[in-house]
This record gives C-alpha cells, sequence and structure tokens, in this order.
C-alpha cells in the first residue's frame, strides 16, 4: 500500500492543493517556507486523523478559514494486477471536531485509519520522542503497536478502564469508603496491568533487534546504541499474584495520593548509547540518529507483521546527515516500499539516486482560484 495522491484544503499554508505520489522514493525539493513540512504534516493528519507537530488542530485550519480537510489516495499492487485504490479523507472544523471518512464512508473512529496503511513520520518536534516525557514515549510505542495487533490495543483499553475506575475507588475510600471495597479493582488492574505489560515488553524487544544497528550507522560519531523498557513489572517478573501484592503493599499510599503509582502506566523506553541515557547526555546527532532509527526500526517490524513496509515521511533529515550516512539513509529508502523525504538542496542526493526518485518542486504553480497541483517527475 501506498500514498499515490494528497489534496490539502485550507491546510496551513495550502488552500487547495493535490500532490501525485508515486511508490519508492520521492523527494520534495523547495527554500524554506514553501510548505514542504506542511505536506508531511497533511498526508500524516489525513493517515492519522492526528497531527504530529501539535495538539492544536484550530492551528492546522489556514488563517481567516473555516474549515481545514485532507484526502488521501492509496493503491496497492495486487497479485495479477493493479487492486482498487482506496480514499481516506480527515476534515475538521472547530465547535464541529474531526469528520473521518474511509472509502466514501463515515468512520466512528480514529482507530479505524491504522490498519488501513502502515506510516512513519520525522518532523523537527519528533525529537520529543527522546527529549519529552515518559508518557510521550508510551503513547508513540502503544500507537504503533496497536496497529499491528488487535490484541494490543484491547489490553490497553482495559488498562486505562481499570485506571479510572481504581483511582474512582481510591477517592472515595479517602471519604470513608472501607478499605476492602477497592480489593475488585486490584484484581482488574493487576490483570490488566500484566497483560498489556507483556505485550509491551514484546514489542520494545522487538524493536531493539532492529534500532541498534540502524542508530550507530546514522549517529554522527557511531557508538553501541540500545532501546530498553523500564518497567516496575520487571521486579515482579510479570505475574499477576506478584502485582496483586504490590498493589496492596502500597494502598496506604495510593489512598493519600489519590490514584495508581504501581503498573505499565509507570513504564518508560529508555535510549542509550553505551551508559549514558540520550534524554540526558545525547547530543543533537545522536538523538536525531536515535528517532530516525526508531522508525526504520518500526518499519521493519510492520513488515514482518503485516508484509507492508508503508510509507515514511522525512523532513529535512539530509542536512544533518554527512555524505556516508545520507547514502546509507537513502539505500534503505529506495528499497520497496515509499518514503518521501523534503528537502532544500537536492545536492544531498547522487545523480543516479535522482534519476530512480520522483521530484516534487514547490511551490507548486498556482491556478485560477488559487489551486495547485504537482506531478512527481524523475
Amino acid at each position: 500500500m501506498f500514498v499515490s495522491a494528497v489534496r490539502l484544503v485550507n491546510f496551513r499554508s495550502y488552500k487547495d492543493a493535490t500532490i501525485a505520489l508515486q511508490p519508492g522514493l520521492n523527494i520534495v525539493a523547495g527554500e524554506n517556507a514553501t510548505g514542504k513540512t506542511n505536506l508531511l504534516e497533511g498526508a500524516f493528519f489525513a493517515l492519522r486523523a492526528a497531527s504530529p507537530r501539535t495538539r492544536r488542530e484550530d492551528k492546522l485550519i489556514t488563517w481567516g478559514e473555516a474549515f481545514t480537510r485532507v484526502e488521501v489516495r492509496l493503491a496497492e499492487q495486487a497479485d495479477g494486477g493493479a487492486a482498487p485504490d482506496h480514499t481516506v479523507e480527515v476534515g475538521y472544523a472547530p465547535g464541529q471536531g474531526k469528520r473521518i471518512r474511509i472509502d466514501g464512508v463515515e468512520a466512528a473512529a480514529a482507530d479505524q485509519l491504522r490498519r488501513r496503511a502502515q506510516v512513519f513520520i520525522f518532523v523537527p518536534e519528533s525529537l520529543l520522542l527522546i527529549k519529552g516525557s515518559p508518557a510521550r514515549r508510551r503513547a508513540h510505542v502503544d500507537v504503533f503497536a496497536a496497529g499491528l495487533d488487535p490484541g494490543y490495543e484491547a489490553a490497553h483499553a482495559e488498562l486505562q478502564a481499570a485506571l479510572r475506575q481504581r483511582n474512582v475507588q481510591l477517592l472515595r475510600l479517602r471519604d470513608g469508603s472501607p478499605p476492602s471495597s477497592l480489593d475488585p479493582w486490584d484484581a482488574q488492574l493487576a490483570h490488566a496491568a500484566v497483560e498489556l505489560g507483556r505485550r509491551r515488553r514484546t514489542m520494545v524487544a522487538a524493536l531493539a533487534e532492529h534500532f541498534a544497528d540502524v542508530a550507530a550507522a546514522l549517529a554522527p560519531d557511531g557508538g553501541r546504541f540500545g532501546l530498553r523498557l523500564v518497567s516496575q513489572l520487571t521486579e515482579i517478573e510479570y505475574d499477576e499474584q506478584a502485582c496483586l501484592a504490590a498493589l496492596q503493599m502500597r494502598r496506604g499510599r495510593e489512598i493519600q495520593r489519590g490514584h495508581s503509582t504501581f503498573g505499565p502506566h509507570r513504564d518508560d523506553i529508555v535510549f542509550t548509547e553505551g551508559e549514558r541515557d540520550l534524554r540526558l547526555f545525547g547530543s543533537q546527532g545522536e538523538q536525531r540518529a536515535a528517532v530516525l532509527a526508531l522508525l526504520l526500526a518500526e518499519r521493519a517490524v510492520a513488515e514482518e507483521a503485516t508484509g507492508d513496509l508503508g510509507t515514511l515521511f522525512l523532513d529535512d533529515v539530509m542536512s544533518e546527515l554527512d555524505d556516508s550516512r545520507r547514502r546509507l539513509l537513502v539505500r534503505r529508502l529506495t528499497s520497496p516500499g515509499q518514503a518521501i523525504v523534503t528537502t532544500t538542496n537536492l545536492h544531498y542526493f547522487t545523480e543516479e539516486e535522482l534519476e530512480q526518485a520522483a521530484i516534487i518542486q514547490l511551490p507548486l504553480p498556482h491556478e485560477d482560484g488559487g489551486e495547485g497541483t504537482a506531478e512527481p517527475h524523475g
């Protein structure tokens, strides 16, 4: 499955524009402020109903307009010939929320988009995966894993429900409810915590297998990179009865605090080089290499699970790499699958690489009414 076209209506700097794309490597070239990052963000918004850059969806709407809408056409090559295209459309208007259509049919929730196509993105804000909070790293891995494994998605939903119910009961205990009233919620949380914890541990281990070599190859000075899960559940070996005992041991403190303090909702995913935690001690180049390596690791795991390499969006990554690392990255991007890479300078690519790629030049040519259309050329 690959993205064959993107239409952006009132999205950031785009009034109404359509960009055609091809399988393999697509290079979006243009000066700064010509809409390169906005194009990637818009395509991702259509495929995931969320922006990788902001939670303020009103910020996505072109200034002075009342709504935004992005449409994506997905194509695939089936055995024996071309399969029918699929369309995904996500619109947003303040006060009305988001509207999602898949092949013209209203979708009930954004979760339905996850299994339509695999998609991975690097934009400047992606560095917050390392620099930001554990909650951000957990959410990133959870969204990726849920898109591959319905069981993971169900386990995550069960944990969230158990946490909400148990936290409400903890507050009731502060108001005088008997301590025994927490017992059923302890049991529910222990079961959900171990189920999700085991699945998350398996997923992080699968990503780690691919992560280390790619990160070392892309980092400015190489190194021994690692990815690991830090979890309280490791202490109890992911055992449900031991989890239940840990919850009961912490009950007094949790009643005082009014929330649950033990479980996979406290996990973190740690990026390392040697003994260094890259969040605390990594250089900008190492952090960037680690995020890129994580995306490529996710792509490899997704291919193993689904047979689909999906689409990789990379915003201005070539300028931060030396020539040898550019060549290594491009070799990975020109393998089967699809990659859309933005750049201000086509000289970051060799002549041979440019001949094999589809090139989209920004800004787009404008037609009457402020519309623009781009067809790739190579």
